[in-house]
Order: structure tokens, then C-alpha cells, then sequence
């Protein structure tokens, strides 16, 4: 089957990780919420994670939960990412997509552009959340790898917008989305009250990432250090938010064998989405306008 017609159009969308399953699903949200004021009919395919796919996306493999940090630690995972990938390349081959959008995920994404770039260059590719090359990268290679397997640059950062376009990409400064998702500080009562918390409780919030890894081996850490607030502030209550299911267990069993009061929460309290920063986007990607 060929491209999608003039009111239909399709996307693929690439990510992986909690982070990356998040961001994602905010802006396919934002993107149906467009198509459906401009009546046209969008399809989203993707690799990604729950959220996305409760958010409307086509899930061709689960990738939420593919993430390590450090070398070895990446090892197991590289075998199933190379059967998501081959599993997302069959789709595209045969439903070729009007735009592909690459959010983060560095070395998969790489390899995905590359992939589009030769096998399908006819597909407009947009990485959105680039890498933070401009933050920490060791060499211009990879950085040079980015730029060349995207036609446009959609970057959430000033910096990042300005590191990019020295080495020539074409960039759009789209701002943080999660500046658009809480505009104004949430009201704190009504935060406490959708999270079952008193007004006046002293609440300490512990955050040991979202990567299976760096639960391992941060949340052993954060919980001694909370128990030496404990014993200062007996007063005190620790709220753990749990940023994937698969963590919940941990988090459950760290609280009761340190012996610390609180609990864990996956209710995080968020307003409407606004009108999306889409919009304002001028000029769109190359060769892929919506209608």
C-alpha cells in the first residue's frame, strides 16, 4: 500500500523508555487534537509505550521499558531492540509513513533515521528532543550522524536549538511541552487532596529515576538518606511517584524495609492540555504540511 490520501495522513513515531513513552503521548494528544479541528484523519503508528498507546498510537513494539545506563548494563537489551526494530522497519516498508518524528532515544534512533534516509527517503524525518549532544557530548560525530538523518529539528531548549543549527540542521525552538502542561503552579491543596494529603502534613518527595538500573542502585541510597530525615523530622511523610509499574514493587518494599511512612503514587495531578504549541510552528517539516 502507498502513502496515505490528501485527508488521511500517517505517522511513525520512534521512542523508547519512560521518558520517551511520556513525551510522546503528549504529543500525539496534541496531534489528533490538530486533525481533528483541520477534519483530517491521522493514523499513528509507533514504537513507544503504554501512555502513547493510550493516546491513540499503534504500538508495533513496547519499548518503554528498554533502558539501562552504562555499557554492560545496555547488553541484554540489545537483542530485543534489534527485533523491535526489524518488527517497525516490516511496517514501514509496507504502509510507508508521511512523516516520521524521532523523540530522544539516541542509538535506536540513529540507526531508525539511518534506515529512513536509505530505504524510504521520501519520508520527511523530524527529531523532536534531540539527544542532549549540546549537554554532554564527547565527539561531533554522532552529533553530525543527528543532523544528517533529520530534515527538521524540533528542539524543546534555546541552547539546543542553537547548538544543532551550527552544525547546519534546520531547527525549530518549540519550548518545553511541560511548560505548556502546567502553565501556572498547580494549586497545592488541590494537588494534596488528589494525592490524599493533609494541608498541613510535611510531605518529602523521594525521585530514583525511572530506569530499572538506577533503582538499583540510587534507591537504596535515597532511602538511607531518608531515614536520617525521619529521625530529624518524625514528623514527616515520604511520597515515592512511581513512573512505571514495574517499579512499584520496589518502591513498596523499599518503604517498609526502612521502615520510613509514606507510600508510593502513580496519581499524578495534571491540568487540560492546552492548545498545542504546533501551531506556531512555521515553516512545517519539508514536504509534509497538514492540509
Amino acid at each position: 500500500m502507498g502513502q496515505a490520501s490528501e485527508r488521511q495522513k500517517r505517522l511513525f513515531i520512534s521512542t523508547g523508555e519512560v521518558s520517551g513513552d511520556l513525551q510522546g503521548a503528549l504529543l500525539i494528544e496534541a496531534l489528533y487534537q490538530v486533525a481533528a479541528e483541520r477534519n483530517l484523519k491521522l493514523e499513528i503508528i509507533a514504537l513507544g509505550g503504554p501512555r502513547m498507546a493510550k493516546a491513540g498510537a499503534m504500538l508495533l513494539g513496547e519499548t518503554a521499558t528498554i533502558g539501562s545506563v552504562g555499557v554492560f548494563e545496555a547488553l541484554p537489551y540489545l537483542i530485543p531492540t534489534w527485533r523491535l526494530q526489524r518488527q517497525a522497519r516490516r511496517a514501514l516498508a509496507a504502509q510507508p509513513p508521511d512523516l516520521a518524528v524521532l523523540i530522544d532515544y539516541m542509538n535506536p534512533n540513529l540507526v531508525m533515521g539511518q534506515y529512513l534516509k536509505a530505504h524510504q527517503p521520501q519520508v520527511p524525518v523530524v527529531y523532536y528532543i534531540a539527544p542532549q549532544q549540546w549537554v554532554w557530548a564527547f565527539s561531533q560525530r554522532d552529533t553530525r550522524r543527528l543532523v544528517d538523518g533529520s530534515d527538521r529539528m524540533l528542539a524543546i531548549f534555546q541552547a539546543e536549538a542553537d547548538y544543532y543549527r551550527r552544525f547546519g540542521a534546520e531547527v525549530n525552538w518549540v519550548g518545553h511541552p511541560l511548560v505548556d502542561r502546567y502553565p501556572t503552579p498547580p494549586d497545592r491543596l488541590a494537588a494534596r487532596e488528589q494525592l490524599g494529603l493533609t494541608a498541613d502534613q510535611t510531605v518529602i518527595t523521594l525521585l530514583p529515576a525511572s530506569r530499572r538500573q538506577e533503582v538499583k542502585y540510587l534507591l537504596p541510597v535515597i532511602l538511607q538518606a531518608a531515614q536520617q530525615v525521619y529521625q530529624a523530622y518524625p514528623e514527616a511523610t515520604f511520597l515515592l511517584p512511581v513512573s512505571s509499574p514495574t517499579l512499584q514493587a520496589s518502591f513498596v518494599q523499599g518503604l517498609a524495609q526502612y521502615q520510613l511512612p509514606g507510600r508510593w503514587s502513580s496519581s499524578i495531578p495534571r491540568p487540560p492540555l492546552p492548545p498545542p504549541m504546533w501551531r506556531s510552528l512555521n515553516p512545517a517539516p519539508p514536504t509534509w504540511k497538514l492540509p
